[in-house]
C-alpha cells in the first residue's frame, strides 16, 4: 500500500470513535469523558485502563500503554500503522486509495485467492468427517481417548482423511476445483506410474495450520496408530512458509498480548492439551526448529518465551537450538523441566490447570541451563571445559543487553572457576558461528509490539519534573523553544523523554497541534504509552513554575550521571580487588566518596 495522505488520515480519526472500537474487545463503563475497563494487555482485577473520549486516546494507569485509535488496533490486531487506518477507513467509508496494481501484481494476488479456497474446501471436508462422517468414526473415539473434546476440535478445525486414495481429489472435483491447484499445494499427488492423481493426506488426523490472518494454509497430520512416519505436514507453497509460521498463534495473540509471554511446545496435543486446560497463551512448532522469522514474529506479542520441549536428549537439543534466534531479538527465553516421561499433554492432565500454571512459575532461565548442562557434559579435562566455556560464550553473546549478559558472565565466572575479566575478554574475541554479532535491537517502525509496563531502566531520574516539562512544551510553544536552545540532552536523562521532546519540538516547528498528530508520529511504543500518559493528566502536572521546573530537570541529568560513573567505580573497584591492584582500589574509593558526597549535596 501507497503512503497513505494525512489528510485522509484525519478524516478516518474524525469519523472513528475510539470508545465505540475498544468497546469491541473491552467491556467498558462510562464514567464522566472517560469509559473505564479491565486492561486488554495485561491481567488484572480492577479497571485501570481508562479511554477519554474528548481525546480520543486510550491510556492504562497500571501497565502503562497508551495511545490513539490506529495504534489501539495495532495493537490489538498485530497490524501496520497503513493496515489499521486502511481497517477503520473501510469501516467509516473513507476511501483509501491503492497504487494500480500491475498485471502481474493482479495475477499473483488471484492466484494466492484461489489457492487459499482450495484449502478452505479441504479443511471444510475433513473437519466434516472428523465430526459426524462414519468414516471418522475411528478417530472420533481416538480423540475421545486422549481426553480432548469437541469444543477443542470445533475450535481448532481439525478433521480425518479417510483410508482412501483419492477422497479428497473426488471431493474437489465435484466441487469443480481445478485439481493443478490443489497439485500445487501438494494436497494431491499424481502417480508417476498411473497418471492418476492421490490424496498427500490418508488415514491421519489433520491439524489445520492457519496464517495471522486466520485463514488455512497447511495441514499436519498424525497417524491413529504406531506406523511411521508419525507425523507428515504439508509442503512449502505459495501460501505456506514453516519458518513464518507456528501452530496456533491466532488464536493464541490476544492471550500472549495479556500475559506479555508465550510456551512454546513442540507436539499439536501439547498444544491443545494446554489450551483445553484454559492456558490460551501457546503455540507449537509445525514439525520444524524455531527460525529467526519466527523469533521476530514472537517479538511482536511478547517479552518472555517458555521453551517446553521434551525431556529426552532431542529435546534438549531443540531447545538450545531454538535459544539464539530469540536472544537475538532481546526475548527473556526460559525453560520448564518436567517430571520423568511427561509430556505437557500428560502433565497437565494428571496434574491440573493450576498445578501446571505453578510449574510454569518456576521456569528457569535457558542460558542458565545451557550453562549448567554444556559444563556438566564437558567432564574434568581441561580442554574440553575450555570448549564448553567457549560455547557458553557464544550463545550468551546473543543476548543484547549489556547487563543482563554481564550477570550472566558473572554466573558462569562462579560455576567455571574463571574469571570474569577473561571471560569478558574472551568474550569480545569470541565470533558467533555463521553470522557477525547481533545489534541492539531498534524498536520496529510500525509493527505490533507487546505492551509491557514503562520500567525503571527506562524512565529515570526525577521524572516529576520532567513531565511537568514535557506537558508545558505541549501547552506552550514558548517554553519549547526555550528547550530547544537549553538542549534537550542537559533537561532529559533518558531515551524515551528526549524522544517526546524531540515530537513535541517538531510539531511546534510545523505549526501541528500536538497531540494526536503526535501520536500517529511515535514510532517509539514507549515514546507514544508517555506522550498518552501526559495528554491524559495533563492538568494535574502543570505547573507555573518553570524556572524551578528547569532547574529540576538539569539536577536530574547531574544525579544520573554522577549514577552511572558510580556504579562504573563500583565494577572497576572489585576488578581491582581480585588483581591484588590496592592504588586503583585507592582512587576508586576517593572518587566513590566524592561522588556520594556530591548525591548527597544535591538531595
Amino acid at each position: 500500500m501507497a503512503r497513505i495522505p494525512e489528510d485522509l488520515i484525519s478524516q478516518v480519526r474524525e469519523r472513528v470513535d475510539i470508545v465505540d472500537v475498544v468497546s469491541g474487545y473491552v467491556k467498558l463503563k462510562h464514567s464522566g469523558d472517560n469509559h473505564l475497563g479491565l486492561c486488554p494487555f495485561h491481567s488484572e482485577k480492577t479497571p485501570s485502563f481508562n479511554v477519554n473520549s474528548s481525546r480520543q486516546i486510550f491510556h492504562c494507569f497500571g501497565c502503562g500503554v497508551g495511545g490513539n485509535v490506529f495504534s489501539f488496533l495495532m495493537r490489538m490486531e498485530g497490524l501496520a500503522f497503513p493496515q489499521a487506518v486502511k481497517r477503520l477507513a473501510d469501516q467509516v467509508g473513507v476511501v483509501i486509495p491503492d497504487d494500480e496494481p500491475s498485471p502481474e501484481e493482479v495475477r499473483r494476488r488471484l492466484e494466492r485467492e484461489e489457492l487459499a479456497e482450495v484449502y478452505e474446501q479441504a479443511t471444510r471436508f475433513y473437519h466434516d468427517i472428523l465430526l459426524a462422517d462414519p468414516r471418522g468414526a475411528q478417530a472420533r473415539g481416538y480423540i475421545r481417548r486422549r481426553g480432548f473434546d469437541s469444543e477443542a476440535v470445533r475450535r481448532f478445525r481439525l478433521g480425518f482423511s479417510p483410508d482412501s486414495w483419492d477422497a479428497l481429489c473426488e471431493h474437489l472435483t465435484s466441487e469443480g476445483t481445478d485439481l493443478d491447484k490443489a497439485r500445487q499445494l501438494g494436497l494431491i499427488r499424481r502417480s508417476d506410474k498411473t497418471g492418476n492423481d492421490f490424496d498427500m493426506f490418508r488415514q491421519r488426523l489433520l491439524f489445520p495450520i492457519e496464517d495471522l490472518s486466520g485463514k488455512v494454509v497447511a495441514f499436519g497430520g498424525r497417524v491413529l496408530d504406531d506406523s511411521l512416519p508419525k507425523y507428515i505436514n504439508s509442503p512449502e507453497s505459495a501460501l505456506y512458509h514453516k519458518s513464518r509460521l507456528l501452530y496456533g498463534l491466532y488464536q493464541a495473540k490476544q492471550a500472549m498480548r495479556r500475559e506479555r509471554a508465550v510456551i512454546v511446545v513442540e507436539g499439536y496435543f501439547d498444544h491443545l492439551a494446554l489450551v483445553q486446560a484454559g492456558i490460551e497463551h501457546v503455540v507449537a512448532t509445525c514439525g520444524t526448529a524455531l527460525t529467526d522469522d519466527h523469533a521476530k514474529i514472537l517479538k511482536r506479542y511478547v517479552e518472555r518465551v517458555v521453551l517446553l520441549f521434551d525431556e529426552d536428549a532431542a529435546g534438549q537439543k531443540a531447545c538450545f537450538r531454538a535459544m539464539p534466534s530469540l536472544l537475538q531479538q532481546g526475548l527473556e527465553v526460559m525453560t520448564l523441566s518436567l517430571p520423568a516421561g511427561d509430556d505437557p499433554d500428560s502433565c497437565v492432565r494428571r496434574e491440573g490447570a493450576e498445578a501446571f500454571l505453578q510449574r510454569l512459575n518456576e521456569a528457569r532461565s535457558a542460558i542458565e541451563v545451557h550453562m549448567e548442562v554444556t559444563l556438566e557434559q564437558a567432564g574434568d579435562r581441561a580442554e574440553a571445559q575450555a570448549r564448553a566455556i567457549d560455547t557458553v560464550l557464544q550463545m550468551m553473546q546473543r543476548v543484547p543487553d549489556d547487563i543482563q549478559r554481564n550477570l550472566h558472565l558473572g554466573q558462569l565466572a562462579q560455576r567455571s572457576g574463571v574469571t570474569v575479566e577473561l571471560l569478558q575478554r574472551q568474550l569480545e574475541r569470541t565470533q558467533v558461528e555463521d553470522q557477525p554479532p547481533a545489534p541492539r535491537p531498534q524498536p520496529a517502525p510500525r509493527p505490533a509490539v507487546a505492551p509491557r509496563p514503562v520500567e525503571p531502566e527506562e524512565i529515570q531520574g526525577d521524572l516529576k519534573a520532567q513531565k511537568w516539562l514535557l506537558t508545558l512544551m505541549l501547552a506552550d510553544g514558548g517554553v519549547s523553544g526555550t528547550v530547544e536552545e537549553q538542549g534537550i540532552d542537559a533537561l532529559f536523562d533518558n531515551a524515551v523523554c528526549q524522544k517526546v521532546a524531540q515530537q513535541i519540538q517538531r510539531a511546534h516547528a510545523e505549526q501541528r497541534e500536538p497531540g494526536e498528530w503526535m501520536l500517529d508520529q511515535c514510532e517509539d511504543p514507549r515514546a507514544q504509552d508517555l506522550l498518552t500518559q501526559l495528554l491524559v493528566r495533563e492538568q494535574e502536572l502543570v505547573s507555573d513554575d518553570i524556572e524551578k521546573i528547569f532547574g529540576d530537570c538539569r539536577q536530574a541529568v547531574v544525579r544520573s550521571q554522577l549514577k552511572q560513573r558510580r556504579a562504573e567505580l563500583h565494577t572497576q573497584m572489585r576488578a581491582a580487588e581480585q588483581h591484588g591492584d590496592s592504588e586503583k582500589q585507592t582512587a576508586c574509593l576517593q572518587e566513590l566518596t566524592r561522588i556520594n558526597r556530591e548525591l548527597k549535596r544535591r538531595g
